[in-house]
């Protein structure tokens, strides 16, 4: 009996239809879009959105929103797809786009839902809204603030109700140009002349200023420490040779 009631209990969760209600497919989209949908699931632990850009697809999916709580045919984020426009490097440049819905589970699995076919069209011009009914019947009625009060039905009452709030998007950098390339010449290194001295030469005629004339003056007075330890140990050498000679001749004789 427990197990029928968990059964049903579940069953209300699992079978919501998950996946994106707003925009769709075939879309042609701009400025602030509003992604609506459904994001549950009984082993629910959080939704990302992420887009992709058919005209570079080597980027890959780009997540740039995700929410901690399930959604029910809510909205699940804002997606302004004027980033980066003021500063003259869009984000989202116009063209073609995809959008993806991924369900994470507290197992780390996931379900992933599409939308394809996306236009994202901010180059072109921008319908200019038209005043609605109810703006028209608020301008009546300041206008004529001696008018007796109309009677009101209930299609007329306005029911506010307090905002849900949104996933934010995640903040993207802004795109830097890139550095221009300098290209290396001949010039910058040292060329090698005959009667130079090999690479030490070479090496030796870079002007590196006081720290350079130091260090090969460190160099030289190294070398010739080195000389002169070499000839000590040679004549040193030599002398004990000599000595054994002449003490073993002394020895022979007597």
């Amino acid at each position: 009996m427990l197990l029928i009631f968990t059964c049903l209990a579940v069953t209300p969760i699992a079978a919501q239809n998950n996946g994106i209600t707003a925009p769709t497919g075939g879309e042609t989209i701009s400025g602030v879009v509003m992604v609506t949908g459904t994001a549950v699931h009984p082993e629910y632990l959080r939704y990302e959105l992420a887009f992709l850009n058919e005209a570079n697809q080597a980027a890959g999916w780009i997540v740039f929103a995700e929410g901690s709580q399930p959604v029910t045919n809510g909205v699940l984020a804002i997606w302004d797809t004027t980033v980066g426009q003021n500063v003259g490097a869009p984000v989202f440049p116009d063209g073609r786009y995809q959008l993806r819905l991924r369900v994470v589970k507290t197992d780390y699995n996931y379900d992933e839902y599409f939308v394809t076919n996306l236009t994202i069209n901010n180059a072109g011009p921008t319908a200019t809204p038209t005043p609605d009914e109810t703006a028209l019947a608020v301008t009546a009625t300041a206008a004529n603030p001696g008018a007796p009060d109309s009677p009101q039905t209930e299609g007329d009452t306005a029911v506010f109700s307090p905002a849900t709030p949104l996933p934010s998007l995640t903040p993207f950098p802004t795109p830097t140009p890139p550095a221009t390339p300098v290209s290396l010449t001949g010039s910058l290194l040292p060329t090698a002349t005959p009667g130079s001295g090999g690479v030490l030469g070479q090496l030796e005629a870079v002007d590196t200023g006081q720290f350079g004339r130091a260090f090969w003056g460190g160099v030289r007075l190294t070398a010739v420490l080195f000389s002169l330890m070499a000839l000590y140990l040679l004549l040193r050498s030599l002398g004990r040779r000599l000595w054994r000679r002449f003490w073993i001749n002394r020895q022979s004789r007597n």
